[in-house]
């Protein structure tokens, strides 16, 4: 298991935020989590990264119990383990595409080849024309790929997106779950969406609920256009089958039909 999110509660003054939840996630997978506004769902981002303590249980990291970590093990955890992708970007405005995506790496332990790395994940994301370009001359669909080429230039294990399409429209955000599902196959990438997105919570392997501070697994309702297609296709062959059959059957009866008249004559 991946990460795993034990009997977690967390109070804001007398206000129980989170109920004993519990969560676990393996490598590879995609969980959403939805809730109404000010239900906890970033504060249980925030636990799972390392960023919050819960005031009771526990969050395990591939088997380590990371509540126990000092600041500097979780801080390195998340720069090198977690990326983060947030609604409205956080993009330093006074910096370029190219430096807001490296700026994770400049504190990474190991050195790698940033420009190789920026250049491979620019061609995945479809930015490589704004990578010299502020922020501010960027559209929202291409400020939100400049912010996931940040969060996973490190090439992290878990992506943590809080509401990552809450400010595109319904067009971008398509593109951008389209790109969440490349990043899960040619990354083994674990990703956690908060989110209210339909296509995203449908593209999950789990969606969790989260209201009065507890945690419930949902079933994803998934598009029926999969499904009627396997039933117009099964038709298709079922009647394409019945024909075969009755010009079989044609074809045996009309050479039964010569046999008779051969003896007959």
């Amino acid at each position: 298991m991946l990460l795993s999110v034990e009997n977690v509660s967390l109070f804001f003054g007398k206000r129980k935020i989170l109920d004993n939840v519990s969560l676990k996630i393996s490598e590879g997978e995609i969980v959403a989590i939805t809730g109404k506004s000010g239900s906890g769902k970033t504060s249980l981002l925030g636990i799972m990264s390392g960023l919050l303590d819960p005031d009771e249980g526990v969050v395990y990291y591939k088997g380590e119990n990371i509540i126990k970590w000092w600041d500097f093990k979780k801080s390195r955890y998340r720069n090198k383990e977690i990326g983060f992708v947030f609604q409205f970007f956080n993009l330093l405005p006074d910096l370029s595409a190219y430096e807001n995506i490296v700026y994770p790496s400049l504190v990474k332990f190991f050195p790698t080849d940033l420009k190789g790395e920026v250049r491979e994940l620019s061609k995945i994301l479809g930015i490589e024309h704004i990578l010299y370009q502020k922020p501010e001359t960027l559209s929202g669909g291409e400020r939100q790929r400049v912010a996931i080429a940040r969060a996973i230039i490190n090439r992290p294990k878990i992506l943590l997106a809080d509401e990552p399409t809450g400010n595109l429209d319904t067009g971008t955000a398509l593109e951008i779950k389209n790109l969440f599902l490349r990043l899960r196959d040619e990354f083994n990438m674990s990703l956690i969406i908060v989110t209210h997105d339909e296509p995203l919570i449908e593209i999950a392997d789990r969606h969790y609920h989260l209201e009065d501070g507890i945690l419930t697994e949902k079933i994803i309702k998934r598009p029926q256009r999969e499904n009627k297609t396997k039933r117009t296709a099964s038709v298709k062959k079922t009647k394409s089958l019945d024909k075969k059959a009755q010009a079989k059957a044609g074809s045996k009866s009309s050479a039964s039909r010569k046999t008779a008249d051969k003896k007959i004559k």
